[in-house]
Protein backbone atom coordinates (compact mmCIF):
# COMPACT_ATOMS: atom_id res chain seq x y z
CA UNK A 1 0.00 0.00 0.00
CA UNK A 2 1.28 3.68 -0.93
CA UNK A 3 1.72 6.00 1.78
CA UNK A 4 -1.34 7.86 0.56
CA UNK A 5 -3.50 4.72 1.08
CA UNK A 6 -6.47 4.47 3.59
CA UNK A 7 -5.31 3.94 7.19
CA UNK A 8 -5.86 0.21 8.20
CA UNK A 9 -8.08 0.79 11.50
CA UNK A 10 -8.93 -1.89 13.83
CA UNK A 11 -12.33 -2.77 12.18
CA UNK A 12 -10.88 -3.41 8.73
CA UNK A 13 -8.45 -5.45 10.67
CA UNK A 14 -11.06 -7.34 12.27
CA UNK A 15 -13.39 -7.85 8.85
CA UNK A 16 -10.36 -9.00 6.89
CA UNK A 17 -9.68 -11.59 9.55
CA UNK A 18 -12.75 -12.71 10.11
CA UNK A 19 -12.61 -13.54 6.24
CA UNK A 20 -10.27 -15.32 6.16
CA UNK A 21 -11.16 -17.53 9.43
CA UNK A 22 -14.62 -17.97 7.21
CA UNK A 23 -12.74 -18.51 3.34
CA UNK A 24 -10.36 -21.19 5.52
CA UNK A 25 -13.32 -23.02 7.34
CA UNK A 26 -15.74 -22.85 4.56
CA UNK A 27 -14.13 -22.24 1.29
CA UNK A 28 -15.81 -18.86 0.31
CA UNK A 29 -17.01 -15.68 2.48
CA UNK A 30 -20.46 -14.70 2.35
CA UNK A 31 -21.95 -11.15 3.58
CA UNK A 32 -24.49 -12.47 5.95
CA UNK A 33 -21.57 -15.05 7.30
CA UNK A 34 -19.35 -12.10 8.32
CA UNK A 35 -22.59 -10.39 10.08
CA UNK A 36 -23.73 -12.95 11.85
CA UNK A 37 -19.76 -13.26 13.53
CA UNK A 38 -19.54 -10.02 13.80
CA UNK A 39 -22.76 -9.26 15.27
CA UNK A 40 -23.70 -6.59 13.02
CA UNK A 41 -26.15 -6.15 10.14
CA UNK A 42 -25.63 -7.22 7.02
CA UNK A 43 -25.66 -3.99 5.04
CA UNK A 44 -23.05 -3.16 7.72
CA UNK A 45 -20.85 -5.94 5.56
CA UNK A 46 -21.80 -4.65 2.43
CA UNK A 47 -20.49 -1.29 3.47
CA UNK A 48 -17.41 -2.53 5.11
CA UNK A 49 -16.78 -4.59 1.75
CA UNK A 50 -17.62 -1.51 -0.29
CA UNK A 51 -14.58 0.33 1.79
CA UNK A 52 -12.43 -2.72 1.64
CA UNK A 53 -12.73 -3.12 -1.98
CA UNK A 54 -11.79 0.24 -2.57
CA UNK A 55 -8.42 -0.38 -0.76
CA UNK A 56 -8.06 -3.48 -2.93
CA UNK A 57 -8.09 -5.85 -0.07
CA UNK A 58 -11.61 -7.74 -1.36
CA UNK A 59 -12.94 -7.91 -4.50
CA UNK A 60 -16.56 -8.98 -4.31
CA UNK A 61 -19.48 -8.66 -6.58
CA UNK A 62 -23.16 -7.42 -5.26
CA UNK A 63 -25.09 -10.79 -4.39
CA UNK A 64 -22.16 -13.04 -4.53
CA UNK A 65 -19.26 -13.75 -2.26
CA UNK A 66 -16.09 -12.09 -1.35
CA UNK A 67 -12.68 -12.97 -2.75
CA UNK A 68 -9.32 -11.18 -0.21
CA UNK A 69 -7.20 -10.31 -2.68
CA UNK A 70 -3.16 -10.18 -2.24
CA UNK A 71 -2.86 -7.29 0.19
CA UNK A 72 -6.57 -8.54 1.98
CA UNK A 73 -5.16 -11.96 2.58
CA UNK A 74 -1.08 -10.69 3.86
CA UNK A 75 -3.11 -8.54 6.40
CA UNK A 76 -5.47 -11.23 7.45
CA UNK A 77 -2.62 -13.14 7.87
CA UNK A 78 -1.06 -11.10 10.05
CA UNK A 79 -3.88 -10.18 12.61
CA UNK A 80 -4.89 -14.10 12.23
CA UNK A 81 -1.71 -14.50 13.59
CA UNK A 82 -0.86 -11.96 16.40
CA UNK A 83 -4.68 -13.24 17.67
CA UNK A 84 -3.10 -17.10 17.72
CA UNK A 85 -0.33 -16.10 19.60
CA UNK A 86 -1.25 -14.14 22.30
CA UNK A 87 -4.41 -16.32 22.76
CA UNK A 88 -1.79 -19.60 23.00
CA UNK A 89 0.27 -16.93 25.74
CA UNK A 90 -2.92 -15.96 27.66
CA UNK A 91 -3.73 -19.71 27.95
CA UNK A 92 -0.43 -20.85 28.87
CA UNK A 93 -0.72 -18.42 31.60
CA UNK A 94 -3.76 -20.05 32.53
CA UNK A 95 -6.80 -17.95 31.96
CA UNK A 96 -10.36 -18.76 30.44
CA UNK A 97 -10.02 -19.59 27.45
CA UNK A 98 -13.36 -17.33 27.40
CA UNK A 99 -11.08 -14.34 28.72
CA UNK A 100 -8.27 -15.16 26.58
CA UNK A 101 -10.19 -15.50 23.47
CA UNK A 102 -11.52 -11.69 24.16
CA UNK A 103 -8.46 -10.19 25.24
CA UNK A 104 -6.49 -11.85 22.14
CA UNK A 105 -9.26 -10.10 20.34
CA UNK A 106 -8.43 -6.71 21.97
CA UNK A 107 -4.92 -7.03 22.11
CA UNK A 108 -3.63 -8.42 18.52
CA UNK A 109 -4.84 -4.34 17.39
CA UNK A 110 -2.50 -2.53 19.80
CA UNK A 111 0.73 -4.97 20.75
CA UNK A 112 4.11 -3.66 18.81
CA UNK A 113 5.53 -5.83 16.59
CA UNK A 114 8.41 -5.99 18.80
CA UNK A 115 6.42 -7.49 21.79
CA UNK A 116 4.41 -9.64 19.98
CA UNK A 117 8.36 -11.34 18.27
CA UNK A 118 9.46 -11.68 22.13
CA UNK A 119 6.18 -13.14 22.96
CA UNK A 120 6.48 -15.30 19.89
CA UNK A 121 9.98 -16.55 21.09
CA UNK A 122 8.94 -16.97 24.27
CA UNK A 123 6.56 -19.37 22.85
CA UNK A 124 9.24 -21.05 21.05
CA UNK A 125 11.53 -21.68 23.94
CA UNK A 126 8.62 -23.30 26.39
CA UNK A 127 8.08 -25.75 24.18
CA UNK A 128 11.69 -26.23 23.23
CA UNK A 129 13.27 -25.59 26.81
CA UNK A 130 13.17 -28.96 29.66
CA UNK A 131 11.05 -28.66 32.15
CA UNK A 132 9.48 -25.55 31.03
CA UNK A 133 6.03 -26.92 31.28
CA UNK A 134 6.86 -27.53 34.76
CA UNK A 135 7.73 -24.23 35.77
CA UNK A 136 4.63 -23.32 33.61
CA UNK A 137 2.30 -25.49 36.04
CA UNK A 138 4.32 -24.28 39.15
CA UNK A 139 3.22 -20.09 37.97
CA UNK A 140 -0.61 -21.75 37.20
CA UNK A 141 -0.75 -23.04 40.98
CA UNK A 142 0.80 -19.73 42.41
CA UNK A 143 -1.41 -17.56 40.62
CA UNK A 144 -4.22 -18.98 41.87
CA UNK A 145 -3.40 -18.12 45.50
Amino acid sequence: MSADSPKITRSVEDYLEVMYSLEQKQGSIRVKDVAKRLGVKPPSVVEAVKKLSQMDMVSYERYGTIKLKDEGLRIAEIVSSRHKLLKDFLLLLGVDEEVAEKDACSMEHVVDVSTINKLRKFMEFVTVTPNAQDFIEDFRKYSKK
